[in-house]
């Protein structure tokens, strides 16, 4: 596993921002002392899993703390109302909607609700500390109470340094009945080819009747390594709605918590996974029903090609208190090679009864009798094989409440097909074979990937 040559394991001191109440320089120690003596692995279940997230840091630099400044002119189109932008040298903050607040994470942990937000999540993961230990950047982002913000927020990061490894920090908060739907989005520069290292952790605080649609979508270079963790507590009656697509980097770790402290309140997880050459993929989500009347969903489909490998985990946590729980966890798998490997391991842990648990999971290879049907009606085997994978993905898909990233991960999954992620993608579907194979044949995949056990 990655040893500690971001910084010098002897120091006592580690870099901070520049007005960093000392609070938070006492919980960065903290925080490395929790990496340093937590295993990769804690659960010995999984520890013949741990080489999928081994990743050699030598030579890789914290960038340090980041100043706004102006887009660089490449990316000049993408600037507007609602756009944030952010590269290693720059940060460009736009004019905000009603009822909206950012922060660079550097200014929000002087408030004391920040330091709250933090204390209240304590850090157990090994990457998570690591994270928090070597912050470098973030920001805390708040809707005020019964705001609905229309327009889309979009966060555009550019991963553009080589050698670098960035550490941030996401706050989300939405006070009572606010209403917030965002969409992130994690690219190389067409100038990254060496090896860099992102690392992020996201906390979202929902207090009551507030909703939440949270879109990423990742594709880094294929030298890069993407850490990522995530923990949403919900409050009464409060909806959370997650899109993660996992697209580019050669290492991908993450980690999901769905904490539901509040009666009434829901949460949806959707995670697209799709990997070619030696990709690896490492990807958890964890449902907490800790109070009655909760319901969570969680759908992570992955498919992969060459000798790229996925291991797909999550677990459903259901405690005493947490009667009339509905939850769903579902993990499938497609291998479009001999070598490609994925592992789906869903878990329950009931505590109580009166509750509704299902899971499911299921790895396969493409099947050839419908491959032969498509070509029969004209169509080359790739182009059979790209639109079954299409059509794998759609069950999940099409359950994503927001058009527009509906689109955006279909499009982004034809140019994975064609190795050609980028920002300015501008390649799209052929929509009337696409709606006609899913016509056709969306029932036949349905049957082979929703089968699933239950708990009652």
């Amino acid at each position: 596993m990655a040893t500690v040559q971001l910084l010098n394991p002897a120091a006592d001191t580690i870099s901070g921002f520049e007005r960093e109440p000392e609070w938070f320089s006492k919980l960065r120690r903290k925080a490395l002392e929790i990496y340093r003596s937590t295993p990769p692995e804690t659960n010995p279940l999984y520890t013949k899993y741990a080489y999928l997230s081994k990743f050699e840091d030598e030579g890789l630099t914290p960038v340090g703390e980041k100043q706004r400044g102006s887009i660089p002119a490449e990316y000049k189109d993408f600037a507007g109302k609602g756009t944030f932008f952010e590269d290693a040298k720059h940060i460009f903050i736009p004019e905000l909607p009603d009822g909206v607040t950012v922060l660079p994470i550097a200014e929000a942990i002087e408030k004391e609700k920040v330091r709250q937000f933090i204390l209240n999540a304590p850090v157990t993961d090994k990457f998570e500390a690591l994270n928090l230990a070597l912050l470098t950047g973030g920001y805390f982002i708040e809707v005020g109470r019964n705001a609905n913000v229309e327009d889309l927020l979009h966060f555009i990061h550019v991963d553009n340094k080589e050698g670098s490894a960035e550490f941030r920090l996401n706050i989300v908060h939405l006070e009572d009945g606010a209403h917030l739907s965002l969409i992130e989005e994690k690219v190389s520069s067409s100038l990254q080819k060496k090896k860099s290292l992102f690392s992020e952790s996201i906390l979202v605080f929902l207090e009551n009747a507030a909703s939440l649609y949270y879109s990423s979508f990742e594709y880094f270079s294929p030298s890069s390594i993407y850490l990522s963790s995530r923990k949403t507590f919900t409050g009464r009656d409060s909806n959370a709605h997650w899109i993660y697509s996992y697209l580019g980097a050669a290492l991908t770790r993450s980690r999901g918590d769905i904490i539901f402290n509040g009666q009434g309140s829901s949460a949806e997880d959707y995670e697209v996974i799709f990997g070619n050459g030696q990709q690896r993929f490492d990807v958890v989500t964890d449902l907490h029903h800790n109070v009655p009347d909760t319901s969570g969903r969680v759908t992570a489909r992955s498919v992969l090609r060459d000798r790229s490998m996925s291991l797909l985990r999550g677990m459903i946590r259901i405690a005493e208190n947490g009667k009339n729980t509905s939850a769903y966890l579902a993990e499938h798998g497609m291998l479009l090679s001999g070598e490609a490997r994925c592992e789906a391991i869903p878990g329950l842990e009931i505590l109580t009864n009166g509750v509704k648990a299902t899971h499911s999971a299921s790895v396969s290879q493409l099947d050839e009798e419908q491959l032969y049907y498509l070509q029969t009606r004209g169509l080359p085997r790739e182009e059979a094989e790209k639109l079954m994978v299409l059509g794998f993905f759609d069950p999940l898909i099409s359950r994503i409440p927001l058009d527009k990233v509906r689109e955006k991960i279909r499009f982004q999954i034809e140019d994975k097909w064609n190795n050609e992620l980028s920002l300015k993608a501008d390649r799209h579907l052929d929509e009337i074979e696409f709606e006609r194979y899913v016509k056709d044949q969306i029932k036949t995949t349905g049957s082979i990937f929703e089968g699933h056990y239950k708990y009652r």
